[in-house]
């Protein structure tokens, strides 16, 4: 069973590497556990690491990989001695692409709802922070209990709409997420 790529504010160690024919591959590498590659953990394990040198093995398979050239975003890696060329893109362009791509059908569905009238206490993330499914996103006051309102998805928050004190109606939009997909 894979593990899920969950979004840290450093996510720094996720990127998204598209080879020459277009194939996409969607890469985490975790400090304290497998890689994760197209969402699946894979038994990968890095025997060495010499500057711009690896050596890892797969599968009982010995890979010498070395990046023998690197241009901004381009990258040409020598696996066993063929070449393969890679644009890596970090994960915060990977969202900029999404959203720019977006319909706005798909946005809709991540939107979060005013489940009833009530009164915005606190809001604990601004706009372009990334957000894990069920991570609390604001707290709404209705009837003098405070209510958590959580992220429907894993994504980033693309509008919020509300204000702390802000007084909001039942079905009222309280903030925009664009899902991303890992």
């Amino acid at each position: 069973m894979g593990t899920s790529y969950i979004y840290k504010r450093d996510a720094s160690r996720l990127f998204i590497a598209l080879r020459d024919n277009g194939k996409r591959f969607k890469l985490y590498i975790p400090k304290d556990s497998k890689p994760v590659v197209n969402g699946q953990e894979m038994d990968i394990a890095f025997l060495e690491q010499e500057d711009l040198h690896y050596v890892f093995q797969w599968n009982d398979k010995r890979f010498n990989c070395e990046i023998v050239g690197r241009d901004q975003n381009k990258a040409i890696v020598k696996v066993n001695g063929v070449e393969y060329k890679y644009s890596l893109e970090s994960i915060f362009s990977y969202i900029r692409r999404g959203m720019i791509n977006t319909d706005a059908n798909k946005l809709d569905e991540n939107n979060i709802i005013s489940p009833m009238p009530g009164k915005i206490v606190d809001i604990f993330l601004s706009e372009g922070d990334l957000v894990n499914v069920g991570e609390p996103i604001l707290t709404l006051e209705a009837m003098k209990m405070q209510n958590e309102i959580t992220a429907s998805c894993n994504g980033v928050i693309r509008k919020i709409k509300v204000q702390n004190g802000q007084s909001v109606m039942k079905d009222e939009l309280l903030v925009e997420i664009q899902s991303i997909d890992v």
